[in-house]
């Protein structure tokens, strides 16, 4: 019927109202007094039945409550009406809030089922795509065995092809070595000619008259062709050191399994393979892309490799791949390395931690102007620590042209995704407000990885691929590469 409380509440009304009746209900005399001639016609009783258990049967009258008294009842009642409906409020109000709380639970618990759902569709899909890319790999390197095993059917053993492209390159620089250049005759005799004299308009060369114009034009040729056979020759160099580099190394593997076979390491052992740990080693890449390996127990990558042994993390030109993306996306990387990528949280911070690098940033607006921001340290934290901007060392003004530091503010800042809030603005979410991932304080003075606009990029605002002191945080740049290297070399090549 209701609840306790509200029960004994009735109950409490049912006493006072009973109460109050009995007490204004009037007292009827036990013996009415008898009348005057009965009185007198009866004979009074003897002495002998008066014992000490006698009493004199005497009408006596109850009294009527006074006007005080029912005042006082009148009030009672009117304090316990009053505490009663206070109680029954009260009953009211923790009923509605057991209910609103009963509610709330119901949505917490829909919601969680909700999220749960969620992680399982995402954990299937994942397991779903590891199992195709999986498949791919497999498919591709059967279709390498047997790419490899028709070119050996045609062109031979790959043994006796590797020796046959080395002794050609021997051969090829053996021939620049003792080949002497053929200087035309005609231009020989421009450069030692010496006895024509300053006035004559032309000299005559072989049977043919050269004027002065003719003889520039022959000095712009030997020039040109100088300058083409310098900038073979250098090629050449440079793949003869990327040959000494592979040689010395396969030599010292080889050093390195005799002396475990000379220490009794069985002979199934394999060979080492190399593997590269940073673009350092770039003359293991092919077209500019990498493989790396940081430890034997890691898994490889691939990753994009400029002059001097940097290492591009990220790069925009154009608004084919968007970089307002998730937590998950940041953290495993996107896009394509071969064009506008990132290469993924996990990625920079395995790069960063296996030895200490050096921070380069290169951007340009849409004038063409170009500028350089470096920072002589950098390293970021795992997972655990929401991958914080851990290291950020010195900006380097020595670089030109220089864009200015726009970074510092950013140091120890944790990254943040429009899903995963984790800066330092209390009153906001910097990820949403500038609609991409990165290391926000509150929020921030550059954002590397914000909105790439092609049109009104000098009004795109903090959404866009800004640099503070290079720009404005207003203007919205066309081209940004971050970039990082080992600033231990001989330990990177090691």
């Amino acid at each position: 019927m209701g609840t306790p409380t509200f029960r004994l509440c009735l109950v409490l009304i049912c006493c006072a109202c009973s109460w109050t009746e009995a007490l204004q209900e009037p007292t009827v005399p036990t013996q009415a007094p008898a009348p005057a001639h009965a009185a007198a016609a009866v004979p009074p009783a003897p002495a002998q039945w008066r014992g000490r258990n006698y009493r004199p049967h005497h009408a006596t009258p109850t009294l009527a409550p006074t006007a005080a008294q029912h005042s006082e009842i009148k009030q009672l009642m009117t304090n316990l009406h009053d505490r009663v409906g206070i109680l029954a409020t009260l009953d009211e109000d923790q009923r509605h809030r057991l209910e609103v709380i009963d509610k709330k639970l119901d949505q917490l618990l829909d919601s969680n089922t909700g999220r749960m759902e969620s992680l399982k569709a995402q954990q299937l899909n994942f397991q779903q795509r590891l199992d195709s890319f999986e498949h791919i790999q497999r498919l591709t390197r059967h279709t390498l065995d047997e790419l490899k095993g028709e070119t050996d059917q045609f062109l031979g053993p790959r043994q006796a092809r590797e020796l046959s492209y080395k002794q050609k390159n021997r051969n090829k620089m053996r021939e620049l070595s003792r080949q002497t250049r053929d200087v035309p005759e005609q231009h020989m005799d421009l450069f030692y000619r010496t006895e024509s004299p300053p006035t004559r308009q032309g000299t005559s060369i072989n049977g043919t008259e050269l004027d002065v114009a003719s003889r520039l034009d022959a000095l712009a040729t030997f020039l040109v062709s100088l300058a083409y056979n310098v900038k073979e020759t250098q090629q050449g160099v440079a793949k003869l050191l990327q040959s000494t580099n592979n040689i010395r190394r396969r030599l010292a593997n080889r050093k390195t399994q005799t002396a475990q076979l000379a220490q009794g390491v069985p002979q199934s052992v394999a060979p080492v393979e190399e593997h590269a740990t940073s673009c350092l080693q770039s003359y293991l890449a092919v077209n500019g892309i990498l493989k790396l390996q940081l430890t034997p127990q890691s898994d490889a990558f691939y990753v994009p490799c400029q002059d001097d042994g940097w290492t591009v993390v990220m790069n925009r030109s154009s608004d084919d791949v968007s970089f307002e993306r998730s937590w998950l996306d940041y953290k495993e990387g996107f896009g394509n390395i071969a064009g506008d990528f990132f290469i993924g949280l996990d990625k920079l911070h395995a790069l960063t931690s296996s030895s200490l690098h050096e921070l380069r940033i290169w951007m340009q607006d849409f004038e063409n102007n170009v500028a350089v921001a470096g920072y002589d340290s950098f390293a970021i934290s795992g997972e655990r620590e929401l991958y914080a901007l851990s290291l950020l060392g010195r900006y380097q003004e020595h670089l030109h042209p220089p864009a200015g530091d726009s970074l510092s503010y950013h140091a120890g800042a944790k990254f943040s995704t429009f899903d995963s809030d984790n800066d330092n603005c209390l009153e906001c979410s910097c990820a949403q407000r500038h609609k991409a991932g990165g290391w926000f304080n509150a929020c921030g003075t550059s954002n590397l990885m914000g909105v790439h606009y092609s049109k009104d990029y000098q009004r795109a605002g903090e959404t866009g691929i800004y640099w503070d002191t290079f720009q404005g945080k207003d203007y919205s740049l066309r081209r940004i590469k971050m970039l990082i290297r080992p600033i231990g070399q001989d330990e990177a090549r090691r």
